[in-house]
């Protein structure tokens, strides 16, 4: 049969001459057939040694076959066994209609030869072999894909990051580990940049390959114009024909906009893609234009698609104004009850969570908002990016780490001489670096796992108030709790923090200089953890 090693096989039946014919009809070496005559020594076997295969005999005094077959499914619903009896069954099959209860449960009636036993069990066994051969298939193909949605996250934005003054800010959420979304920026000159949103129809490994590809016609038309000649119909006349070219039955939603910080202006088109969302954190004024009347069909939908400039839209924006792109992914997605978020409700969340500003959390406060709300039945890929000038609080500093221990202590240093500058606090200045150290330190190496890789970035702001400074710390590591603990039994805290997988004493330290440390979880993908040292 081309197998590499014997069939294990466990055979129970209360007659010997039985057992003898079993391993007759099941010889070795294809076959190895391990005997006994009742229940009890079958399950001790069963729970020692690995078998394969069963045979069971159904009349057996005390535990019949029956019931051993329900014991043996208590510890492994999937192996198979074939059910022996001499028993005839009646008119209306109530036997065989019992035994095929189990999926995984075959018959075999007593008085069979030799081939038609081998027959049986081999059969059995091609079935476990191409089930095997299956799952591993599937396991391996999932391994690839895992591992093409982590090459995948280098082709995206990084979820945080400043280019001068500005800010940009990315949440996305695949289907299916790999999305078929694309969200891209691009610096074409001082405060003006070429945004770019799509979404490939489909999911999975396709739509993954087909995003990456038009990913790469994006930058080569980029490399090819001229940055300030770029116009949104243009590169929609480009991505149009690029689809027809691969021949792809893929088609794709898409946004184009030139975004002019310096004019407050958005110069953009669309493709069967939602429009822009407008966000005033000064006015509190969510805006979205919807210009119906305009606007094309998705890409590659029909062939022969023309983009014209007279469907290009401008719109003026606030100064303050965080914009926003997404996929339709995010306002598709359902409750329990089939119903969806909609526009209106993603409005109202952008208002309520970004009133502050874009902050690192921003996109992922969003996000989690809808899952808290039941809003969780995700059909589609998930991408909200958005972009912003940089309007500086009073004393609010910004950096991005790339982690590591020196990483670390070089921005350890750097936040202790700027606490010095701006209060001349020794005392001050001290503890933010103890706290800074402790806590980074902590992060990198049980957050991240001591991965020293270019996307895990931690991003920190220090903000000097009027009464205290607020530390803030943004990191994609695994989550974990900030226990509330004893501040005068030392013991406790070394015992509560080891548990926690933190240095001995670390937490508690912390809790000892700051006067208030909380620690939050959105969308189950960023922390966020803000630390308060009052000036006293």
């Amino acid at each position: 049969m081309g197998r590499e090693s014997s069939i294990k096989i466990l055979a129970v039946d209360d007659d010997s001459f039985m057992r003898k014919v079993v391993k007759v009809c099941l010889p070795e070496p294809t076959y190895q057939v391990v005997a006994c005559s009742n229940a009890i020594e079958a399950m001790a076997l069963f729970k020692k040694e690995h078998f394969d295969l069963l045979i069971l005999d159904i009349m057996m005094p005390g535990i019949s076959g029956m019931e051993l077959r329900s014991l043996i499914r208590g510890e492994n619903p999937d192996i198979p066994i074939i059910m022996l009896t001499a028993k005839v069954d009646d008119a209306e099959g109530t036997l065989l209609k019992e035994i095929s209860s189990d999926k995984n449960t075959y018959y075999q009636s007593k008085g069979f030869s030799k081939e038609q036993l081998e027959a049986t069990v081999s059969s059995i066994v091609s079935e476990m072999q191409a089930d095997k051969e299956e799952k591993n298939y599937f396991a391996e193909m999932e391994k690839d894909i895992s591992l093409a949605g982590e090459i995948q996250k280098f082709m995206l934005p990084h979820w945080y990051s400043c280019e001068d003054d500005t800010i940009f800010a990315h949440y996305y959420c695949p289907y299916m580990k790999i999305t078929g979304d694309i969200v891209n920026n691009f610096k074409i000159a001082d405060g003006l940049f070429l945004k770019v949103v799509g979404d490939i129809s489909g999911h999975g490994i396709r739509s993954a390959l087909c995003m990456s590809a038009v990913e790469i016609s994006i930058s080569n038309f980029i490399r090819k114009t001229s940055g300030e000649k770029i116009e949104p119909h243009h590169l929609l006349n480009h991505l149009q024909t690029f689809l027809e070219d691969i021949s792809t039955d893929h088609y794709m939603t898409c946004l184009v906009g030139v975004i002019d910080f310096n004019k407050q202006t958005i110069t953009y088109q669309t493709a069967g893609h939602p429009d822009f969302i407008i966000f005033s954190p000064s006015q509190g004024l969510v805006e979205q234009p919807h210009y119906t009347e305009k606007g094309g069909i998705p890409l590659g939908l029909v062939s022969g698609t023309v983009y014209t400039e007279a469907d290009t839209q401008v719109v003026s924006f606030p100064e303050d104004s965080i914009i926003f792109a997404y996929t339709d992914g995010l306002s598709d997605i359902q409750n329990k009850h089939g119903e969806t978020s909609g526009c209106e409700l993603l409005h109202e969340f952008i208002a309520s969570v970004a009133k502050d500003g874009l902050t690192p959390s921003t996109n992922f406060r969003i996000a989690d908002v809808f899952f808290k709300l039941g809003y969780n039945v995700v059909k589609d890929d998930i991408s909200i990016s958005a972009i912003s000038r940089k309007i500086s609080k009073p004393k609010a500093f910004y950096y991005s780490i790339n982690p590591s221990t020196k990483s670390i202590d070089d921005f350890v240093q750097i936040a202790h001489k700027l606490i010095m500058e701006q209060t001349g606090d020794e005392s001050l200045a001290a503890k933010v670096e103890i706290t800074f150290s402790e806590f980074l330190n902590n992060v990198f190496i049980h957050g991240l796992g001591n991965r020293s890789a270019m996307r895990p970035i931690i991003f920190v702001c220090v903000e000097l108030r009027k009464e205290d400074i607020l530390l803030s710390v943004f990191d994609r590591g695994k989550a974990w709790d900030i226990h509330p603990v004893s501040q005068t039994d030392d013991h406790q805290a070394d015992q509560q923090n080891r548990k926690l997988e933190v240095s001995g004493r670390g937490l508690y330290l912390l809790k000892k200089i700051t006067s208030s440390i909380c620690r939050n979880r959105y969308a189950d993908a960023l922390n966020e953890t803000t630390f308060t040292i009052s000036y006293k």
